[in-house]
């Protein structure tokens, strides 16, 4: 049987479109890294700064510490998660809350573009929010390619440790499971 590094997931989750009535989601994604992979989730929408903020607190607290992955998913740019029309939050700031509490943790954007930003300024991010690591994609994503790559990753991510040479074996192992999605995507993974 083959070791795992289990690695709970606590998903935020923007609006994907404008209209109530939209139903795009990652949820099924987390439901079946459940079913399949017994990778236990926390999942809630969010739909301006202030829920970001207070659903961020609460994934730091040590209650939630197994929850080791915070996965965003959200529309983004350059830098920045954007939470709605009038809310962004850029790395800096999302670091500043994080305030150096995530320790062995890995942030995971699931966001267009958010990481096609200078590798030292993902480092500060990382420095900043004491997390171990972060994936995310350089592009503008097509949402079904890039959950697909998610679903892919979040599965790989549970079969390696949180150390460099984990988070190492990790990237590998993703790149190798996804090659042409995630280049033509930009997946990228940063550690420390």
């Amino acid at each position: 049987m083959e070791k795992t590094y289990p690695k709970h997931v606590f998903c935020v989750e923007g609006n994907w479109e404008d209209k109530l009535s939209g139903t795009a989601s990652v949820k099924p994604v987390l439901e079946l890294l459940e079913n399949n992979a017994d990778v236990k989730y926390i999942y809630r929408d969010c739909s301006t700064i202030e829920e970001m903020e207070f659903l961020i607190d609460k994934w730091r607290q040590k209650g939630y510490a197994q929850y080791k992955i915070l996965y965003l998913a959200f529309h983004g740019s350059k830098g920045e998660i954007v939470i709605s029309s009038r809310d962004r939050m850029t790395l800096e700031q999302l670091g500043e809350r994080l305030d150096r509490r995530c320790h062995r943790r890995l942030i995971y954007f699931g966001a267009c573009a958010v990481l096609a930003i200078d590798k030292r300024v993902i480092k500060r991010f990382l420095k900043a929010s004491g997390a171990k690591a972060v994936c995310g994609y350089t592009t503008e994503v097509d949402w079904m390619k890039s959950t697909a790559l998610d679903l892919i990753a979040m599965s790989e991510l549970q079969k390696f440790s949180m150390t460099l040479q984990g988070l190492a074996a990790a990237e590998k192992s993703i790149r190798e499971s996804t090659r042409a999605l995630s280049g033509k995507l930009g997946f990228r993974m940063v550690y420390l």
